[in-house]
């Protein structure tokens, strides 16, 4: 009888683990696993990660890329984002909130940049995994110190540095987290792909470089805004084989004085656009832009004092790209483009915005239009 008895209660004892190990995974999204961060972090989290907080997702975070793995009810997994995307970047907003209408109703979480990060909302939300790029880590990094207390793991992932092997790394490991390698692989290899069709001609190009400026247009032309120095734009000057002329003038960013830009006297001008609203007559593309009017906008910058000298103006090679293409999963599309205005020779055949499409089509849920990059004089691509 006391065999029977200690039998019994092995069993139940058995039984009452299982179940709660069961339940345990099904609440907690699967199993615990280390994984290493874009800062060499070693990081505990449960996955497949089925809560998200997403913070800066407006420039280099981690939304279009959790779309392109994910597919359109990856929304389900998104249970608190910043208002990045709502505050500046105000087309990409209402093109993604019409094709997935879930969005708008996750909670705000606050935006590190503007001082009001809730912590205290981000833990009762109870997420698998809040992930951030590094600038934003950086920014708030006792705000996300105080997550790691409340045992909420923290993940930074890294498009600002604007490397192939960054890049990659940060598909990967969003990869990992959703439970979706072979998508991720799929899309690593798209990225590569696309980069690779400039970085490979790049290597054999001999001669003189072109000197660039770049201007973020969000002030319009009649005050110049943020150029870069080696950040951001500014890399990606150097990285598609421009001669960047704000480097060692601008250290990350600022607007440069309008003295030296004339004295350099640069090749190729390119300004970026966005939609930003409070400014009528800011440089404009993205989901909702008209070529005519974009062309209109890019146009007047031109007629700033002194401009009329300058040997970019003189033959025409004034461009405009979208601001939010650069350090993120799509700054493949300005690559292409910025070597094509560098050298438009060599990349003849190289078509951005065919690149472009084929990523909406394969990658993201909602459809490609509007204008995104152009220049002052129309061609043929």
């Amino acid at each position: 009888m006391r065999r029977v008895f200690v039998f019994v209660l092995a069993f139940l004892l058995i039984a009452s683990f299982s179940f709660a190990a069961g339940e345990r995974e099904k609440t907690t999204g699967g199993k615990l696993i280390t994984v290493t961060d874009l800062l060499g972090r070693q990081v505990r989290v449960k996955i497949p990660v089925e809560r998200i907080v997403l913070q800066s997702s407006g420039s280099g975070g981690a939304f279009y890329t959790l779309f392109a793995l994910g597919g359109r009810n990856v929304v389900r997994r998104i249970v608190g984002i910043d208002p990045g995307l709502k505050m500046y970047r105000h087309w990409i907003w209402e093109k993604f909130t019409k094709a997935v209408p879930e969005l708008k109703s996750i909670p705000d979480i606050g935006y590190v940049y503007k001082g009001n990060f809730n912590v205290e909302k981000v833990i009762t939300l109870k997420p698998d995994v809040i992930i951030v790029p590094p600038f934003a880590y950086q920014r708030g990094k006792d705000a996300f110190a105080k997550l790691k207390k409340a045992g909420i793991p923290v993940v930074v992932i890294d498009y600002h540095s604007e490397t192939l092997k960054t890049h990659l790394a940060t598909i990967k490991l969003l990869g990992l987290l959703l439970g979706k390698e072979k998508r991720a692989e799929e899309l690593a290899n798209f990225y590569k792909e696309q980069v690779e069709k400039v970085y490979t001609r790049l290597e054999h190009l001999k001669g003189p470089k072109p000197k660039v400026y770049i201007e973020c247009g969000m002030k319009g032309p009649s005050e110049y805004s943020n150029t870069y120095g080696n950040y951001m734009w500014g890399a990606l000057i150097e990285k598609c084989g421009g001669i960047n002329i704000a480097k060692g003038k601008i250290e990350k960013w600022g607007p440069i004085n309008p003295e030296y830009l004339l004295s350099k006297n640069p090749d190729v001008i390119i300004i970026t656009g966005s939609y930003w609203p409070k400014t009528s007559h800011s440089m404009r593309l993205g989901y909702y832009a008209n070529a005519a009017e974009s062309r209109k906008l890019l146009a007047a910058f031109t007629k700033r004092e002194g401009w009329n000298t300058l040997k970019a103006v003189k033959e025409g090679r004034i461009y405009s790209i979208h601001h939010g293409l650069s350090r993120d999963i799509w700054d493949f599309v300005p690559i292409q483009f910025m070597a094509k205005c560098f050298y438009p020779d060599v990349f003849k055949d190289l078509d951005p915005v065919a690149s472009f499409k084929e990523f909406h089509r394969r990658f993201l849920p909602v459809e490609y239009s509007g204008v995104w990059m152009l220049s002052l004089i129309p061609q043929e691509r």
